[in-house]
């Protein structure tokens, strides 16, 4: 489990770094996304199991994030349409574990009207963001503050994409560029990041609460709202452009997702 789990954290610490991808997707597709929740905030009832389970997961979210940062940023700059088909091949072949999950332990359908809501609220996010691209902001304690507690909703809800948050804040290639060079991190760079941590972590707590209440009390419309999320994610991942090739590449990431998530 323990080697497992390291491996996961790997493939779910991508998450943390690519715009339209969040790491609660990669966490759903791997089937461990309730069982991370649930072992977080009962920490304490089993001490010794859940920082087993979820310290090999830590360690390689974090290698996955210093590792990959650079290769992300090639990947993002030099072979986009092949990256973005694996992604979108991925999240979709998730959907259908999530909706036998629904039927399943509600015995009935998914519910259209909380798919919807969440469908269009992430279109309405994507057209924000093309609306205003990214322009390069100078971090501050106010913005700093505002991406720590967009980083952890994105971290967190599948289908909301941290990264793509912080590209309306403006602060995304800050953050990219501080996490590929981590030699180059200094006290005023960390100072910087004070407000970030301390509102991603009062953040992160609520969001984790929020989310196991309605996980346990609302799973339909939880699951269904969450479906709605990730698949309207992939439109801030769709490279605009279609060959032959592109359609394999999400065929075959499709068929990954579809077995790991089952």
């Amino acid at each position: 489990m323990i080697l497992r789990n390291f491996l996961y954290g790997l493939i779910i610490g991508i998450g943390f770094i690519i715009p339209g991808v969040s790491g609660g997707v990669l966490a759903t597709i791997l089937g461990i996304y309730n069982e991370i929740i649930e072992r977080l905030l009962n920490f304490k009832k089993d001490i010794k199991n859940n920082f087993l389970y979820i310290t090999p997961l830590l360690i390689g979210i974090l290698i996955s994030i210093f590792l990959f940062s650079k290769i992300i940023l090639y990947l993002l700059n030099n072979k986009l349409l092949f990256i973005s088909y694996v992604f979108i091949g991925l999240i979709l072949g998730c959907i259908p574990y999530l909706i036998k999950e629904i039927k399943l332990k509600t015995k009935k359908n998914i519910s259209i009207t909380f798919f919807l809501i969440t469908f269009i609220l992430g279109i309405i996010l994507y057209l924000f963001q093309e609306m205003s691209k990214e322009m390069v902001s100078t971090p501050n304690i106010i913005r700093m503050s505002l991406a720590g507690v967009f980083y952890a909703l994105g971290k967190i809800v599948p289908g909301i994409s941290g990264a793509s948050l912080l590209m309306l804040l403006g602060v995304y290639k800050y953050f990219l560029s501080i996490i590929a060079n981590p030699l180059n991190i200094n006290l005023k760079i960390i100072i910087i990041f004070i407000p970030f941590v301390i509102t991603f972590l009062i953040s992160a707590y609520f969001i984790l609460k929020a989310i196991d209440y309605l996980l346990k009390n609302h799973f339909r419309y939880t699951y269904s709202a969450i479906i709605g999320f990730i698949i309207s994610s992939i439109l801030f991942i769709y490279p605009h452009e279609i060959n032959i090739q592109s359609i394999i590449i999400a065929i075959l990431s499709f068929i990954i997702s579809y077995y790991l998530s089952n």
